[in-house]
């Protein structure tokens, strides 16, 4: 039981990267004058952001899961 809640772990994280690449490709399309060019930066904090948390579930639950 206990390895199939890491595993979930180690899926949601992997998840969390492939929005945070999402939001990345995202980022390009709205850059743009004025609100454009700081909704893109925004968009581009939220997508490092979710790589790192994506990140840090995915080798925490591998780690975990021996």
């Amino acid at each position: 039981m206990k390895s199939t809640i890491q595993w979930k772990k180690v899926l949601y994280g992997i998840a969390l990267i492939v929005i945070g690449i999402i939001l990345a490709a995202l980022h390009f399309i709205v850059a743009g004058n004025g609100i454009g060019c700081f909704l893109s930066g925004i968009i581009a904090v939220m997508s490092v952001l979710v790589i790192l948390v994506g990140t840090y579930m995915t080798s925490g639950g591998i780690k975990n899961c021996k």
